[in-house]
Parts: C-alpha cells; structure tokens; sequence
C-alpha cells in the first residue's frame, strides 16, 4: 500500500542575498558580499527538520532576493576575455566550419582536447552563447532513430541545448515535434531527442554594438543573457557550497523548496540557471551526508525543487506571496512574467533600478564595503558625500555616464513595444495559479507603473533631449537659488526689518525688535525648506509593502474569503500587521521576512534584535486541527532554537 501524502507546511524566508561569498583562492570574502552564514542556515533547517512531525514536511518558500546576481568579480569577467583572446588565436572567427569543429571536439570530453582548448565550464558556456549568437552555430533536432548512428561529440549536452533555446525558441517547438514530452526546465535522462551543431545561418552581429558591450562589461560585469547568468550562478556556488550542500540535506529529508523571483535574482527565469541550480544541489548531496556509511539516494531535484513562473506564489485559503520589488517604480520589471528585453530577448530586461546597483552602488560599495548595511541608502548616501565629497564625486562623474547610457537602452528598447503581457499570457499564468484571469490583471496592475515605462518621465531622465533639459533646469535653479537668496538677504529681508520704527515703544526696544526681525527673517528659508521636506516625507506615511498587501486584498477577498497571509519582503523589514479585521477573530495579516544580512539602523537595532545586528528572520505557517496559523520568527543560532521576533509598534495611523 502506497504511504499517504504528508501534509506541507511552510517555512518564508527572504533577501539572502547569496553572492559571491568567500573566494578559497584569495582565502577571503568578496568585498561585495553580505551573506556571511551558510553554516548558521544549515543549522536552522536542522532545527527546522527536527521539528517536523514525522506525518508532515516543510516546504521552504524563498521569497525572492534568496541569490544576488548583481555584484561582480570583475577578475572572474577579465578572465573571460583573455580566454577569448586565446581561442581566436587559434581559430578564424569567420570561418563557421572551425567552429562547429571546435564544438564537436569540446562535446566529445576534455579527455580527447589538446590543452590549449581546456576551459573551465563556465567559460564554455560563454563561448558557446556567443559563437550561437553571433550566428557560427546553430543546433538542429534529430530524432531518435538516428541517436545510435550519431557519434557522441555530434550530439549537443543539455547546457548547450538550454543556451540554445534562450537565443531560439522555436529549437523547443521543434523539439516538441518530434518527442511532446521534451522541455528545456529540466534534463535529458533517457532522450527522445538529441541535437546537434552545425553551421550557423544568422548574420552577426554590428561590430558597434559588440563593441559598446563589452566595454561595458569589462568595467561593470556581463550583461544578463543566459549563459552569463549561469556563470554567475557558478561564481556563488564556488563561494557559498555549504549553502548548498544544505539545501541538499534538506531536500533529501524529504522537505521541499520553491524559488521565487526578486529583483536581485531575476536571472532564476533562465531554465540554465534552474538547471544548474539543480546540479549544484545534487553535487553538494554526497557531502552533505558524510556523517553516514552511505548517503541516501538522490531524490528527484525536479520535484522537490521548484521555481515559480511569475511574480506570486498563492495557496488557496492560506497565503499569498510574492517578493514586493513590483510596487516600488526603481526596482520594478516593464513584464514580470517574461522578463525579456523586446528588441533583444537574448537580454533580461531588469528594473533600471538594477543598472544603478552594477555601476554606482557597486563601485561605492567597493570604497566603503558597510554603507549599503545602514539604514535608508538616501540617508548614507548624503552623510558619504558629506564626509567624503571629493572621493563621491569622482564615484558618481566615473559611473553615472555609463548609467545614463544602459539606462537609456532599456528606455529605447520600450518604445513602440509593448511590456505588459497579453491576454493569453494573464490566462496561461491565472490557469497556473488557480485564480480567474480578470484577478490576476487586476493585481498585476496595483502596481506601481516601472520608471522605464514612464514615457514622459523615462523621457526627461534618460533620453540625450532629456539630459539638455535636465542641464538646461539645473542652470535655472542654481539662478533662481542665487538670485532669489540675493534679493530676498539683500533687499527684501532688510526692508522689511526696517518696516519695524527704531523707536517703537522705547530706543531700546525698537532696534533690539528690528534685530530679531532681520535674524528670524534670515532664518525663514532654510526653516520654509525643511517644512517642504517634512511635507514631502508625508507623502508615503505607511510602510510601502504593507500597503502593497492591502492592495492585493482589495482582489482576493471576495475570491478567496479564507485567506489569512499575506508574505513579502524587498524592504528588509519584519514587520506583523493587520490587514482585515473579522469577528471570528481570525485576522487577514501581512508579514514581511525581512532579512539575513547585517543592518547597523540605530533606533530601531535593540528594539528588533535584541542587540544583534543580524536579525535571521522567517515566517513559519503550519496547518493545526484549529485552523492555519503564521508567526514571524527569528533563528537564534547561538541558543539553537527559534524565538518570537520584536518588531517596533506601528504608528496608531497605520
């Protein structure tokens, strides 16, 4: 008799920010790393494991933010290019029969390769998208009856049918054709199909364009195509494989876990990167049981982990989640659920705010490695350029210039294009979810319009007319500023301190009376600009991913009137509020996961944590015989155990 399904409850976690991590041939951490805790996040999930009835399993929900693609070793990007430079040493670039030479050779196994043509994987996978690219290769479908024929090097492994099919989609329909259960998300086992490479058709590339991107690459890192993300994936797996080999174990215990997507992680759209993802987990799957005569078998990594196709994760009657980037315009995607950029889908096509992070945050973060564990960024922004003036401005006049010009790329890419996703695509994504396609439009568009989309605006911050304008208003302003200040000290603020009679009351009295005339009115600028400073801070008085909740709300209640939880993150604030107020006393609540890496915020630090600048947060949801309950808990690491987490009060208007 076959044993029943256990139950799944749920473990939420969010903004990881698993990057680089610690490099063994430097024997040190990535300055732009902030994830310093693989072993304490394999010991919460053996607490969490320990913890599980024997009847029930976990599903672990990574709630976007979990990996962060953005920072860069640009020593990994240097590496790239002199190994390119090498190869067309040896090869003619024109010639389209070299390179398919070239592949069969590096299909066939590094055992049968001179030295010389022996490169790292992730390197080969550049290669490869490039030389598809740039149109020398291509892969073609052959059917099964002739796999016995075909010598192993003619036949293309699974990464390179997943480059592939990022670059060309119709190799998957062709796929499809001839065995329907093919699907580039996961391997070939036993392959109905096999493809192999032959001379490309497609003409290259202009050489302006190449050129443009690479130098752009080599100064911020590669840009977002597939086979680049995947060699990012490499890079944090080589710096964090004991975050791995826990996954591994937890997987193996039988547990599951499901990947959504954040603005730091959107390369999780690739298949490649899914794949391989799942390939790092199973490498890590020895190791992670070496305390056993023999570790148990490897469970199916395409079952027990999951990457969800859009932008939520819904359980009917449960929860809602989803990561929160969407309703901040910065941080944004023009189409959350296909991520492409339409004049090149070769390219993601990532919020503008995510170019900002690869040339300035990046580079700032390089000269001061804390300032992004501070609080608000505006606010430590403003304190490093009063602290350190001259060392900001050349940050800012080195990189905002190649900010501008990638920016400007994705605006252009927006016009005449359309980025929302079509009909079918709200009724293929709302099958998916189990929701009706008019709910999902409906939530879809709660957000917040992405700046590149903001025509007029995307228009004024980075177009070339845009930029004079901005010149043009910068010149106005500092005219206003310095003839205004003239007029106002010089003339108007005099004469009317001089309204004040000098004898009014007494001698005495009327000039002192005229003095404070003149100091309060020397004084009304600045006191008028910080009222229109507060004015403006007003603007936003509740938190933003808590309205984003109610928001959400606002659509699933009459759809789904169980509902109880509503979980994001983004923010990096654990936070518990009420959404919906019943009479049965079984609220609607939002909580946010927070965060696992350092914050230094002074204020709200003793409150949150205790005194530890790690706060290790989740949001544990389990289903009892009374009913479904969440709490937002924090991992104390160093009791073992897992406490209630403080969050501050909320203001008596939120």
């Amino acid at each position: 008799m076959d044993k029943p399904t256990p139950q799944v409850d749920y473990l939420f976690i969010s903004d990881l920010h698993v990057s680089l991590g610690y490099d063994p041939e430097r024997r040190a951490y990535h300055a732009r790393e902030d994830f310093f805790f693989d072993d304490a996040f394999f010991r919460w999930l053996q607490w969490a494991n320990g913890t599980c009835p024997p009847d029930r399993r976990w599903e672990l929900v990574f709630v976007g933010d979990g990996f962060d693609f953005l920072p860069v070793d640009l020593e990994m990007v240097h590496r790239y290019f002199e190994a390119r430079d090498r190869r067309w040493k040896e090869l003619d670039p024109a010639d389209r029969g070299q390179a398919v030479a070239y592949w069969r050779r590096q299909f066939g196994g590094d055992e049968h390769l001179p030295p010389h043509e022996r490169v790292p994987d992730w390197i080969r996978w550049l290669f490869f998208e490039d030389d598809a690219r740039e149109g020398r290769v291509r892969l073609t479908p052959a059917p099964r009856r002739e796999l016995l024929t075909m010598a192993p090097e003619a036949i293309a492994p699974d990464w390179a049918v997943h480059l592939y099919g990022g670059l060309d989609p119709s190799i998957e329909e062709a796929a499809r054709e001839i065995a329907p259960a093919f699907g580039l998300g996961r391997p070939l086992r036993e392959p109905e199909v096999a493809f192999q490479v032959v001379e490309g058709e497609a003409p290259p590339r202009p050489e302006r364009d190449r050129l443009q991107e690479e130098t752009f690459e080599q100064r911020y890192g590669f840009l977002p195509t597939q086979a680049k993300s995947m060699a990012r994936l490499y890079f944090i797996y080589r710096g964090h494989p004991v975050f791995f080999r826990a996954l591994a174990w937890f997987v193996g215990q039988g547990h599951r876990v499901t990947f959504l997507r954040g603005n730091h992680d959107l390369e999780l759209f690739w298949p490649g990167v899914q794949a391989l993802l799942r390939r790092f987990v199973a490498r890590e799957h020895p190791a992670a049981f070496d305390d056993r005569p023999s570790p148990p078998p490897l469970p199916d990594l395409d079952e027990r982990i999951t990457f969800r196709p859009g932008w939520f994760y819904y359980r009917p009657g449960l929860f809602y989640a989803e990561h929160g980037n969407q309703y901040e315009p910065i941080n944004s995607c023009p189409n959350f659920l296909r991520p492409l950029l339409p004049t090149d889908p070769r390219l993601l096509n990532p919020p503008v705010g995510n170019v900002g992070v690869t040339t300035v945050v990046a580079n700032m973060e390089d000269e001061y490695p804390e300032w992004e564990n501070r609080g608000k960024h505006a606010v430590v922004i403003k304190e490093l350029v009063r602290r350190y003036p001259h060392q900001a401005f050349l940050i800012v006049t080195r990189h905002v210039r190649d900010f501008l010009w990638m920016a400007q790329r994705l605006w252009q890419a927006t016009q005449g294009e359309k980025q929302e996703p079509t009909e079918e695509d709200f009724r293929q994504y709302a099958s998916s979810v189990g929701l009706p396609p008019e709910t999902v439009r409906a939530i879809y568009y709660e957000w917040d319009p992405p700046l590149l989309v903001r025509h007029p605006l995307a228009w004024f911050l980075f177009s070339p007319g845009g930029h004079v304008l901005k010149a043009l208003l910068v010149l106005l302003v500092a005219a206003l500023a310095v003839g205004g200040g003239l007029l106002w000290y010089l003339v108007i603020a005099p004469f009317l301190a001089s309204l004040i009679p000098p004898n009014f009351l007494s001698t005495t009295i009327g000039p002192a009376l005229q003095l404070l005339g003149k100091i309060l009115l020397w004084l009304l600028p600045p006191l008028a600009l910080e009222a229109v400073r507060r004015s403006l801070a007003r603007w936003y008085p509740h938190p933003l991913m808590y309205w984003a909740a109610r928001r959400v709300h606002r659509h699933l209640r009459e759809t789904d009137r169980h509902l109880r939880f509503y979980i994001l993150g983004h923010d990096h604030k654990t936070d518990v509020r009420i959404v919906e107020r019943k009479p049965d006393h079984k609220h609607v609540y939002y909580l946010n996961t927070g965060c696992w890496f350092p914050e230094f915020v002074e204020g709200t630090r003793r409150l949150q944590t205790l005194g530890q600048d790690v706060q290790f947060t989740f949001v544990r949801l389990v289903q009892r015989q009374e009913g479904v309950e969440a709490d937002l808990l924090r991992w104390n690491d160093d009791a073992g155990r897992a406490e209630q987490q403080i969050v501050p009060p909320a203001r008596p208007e939120e």
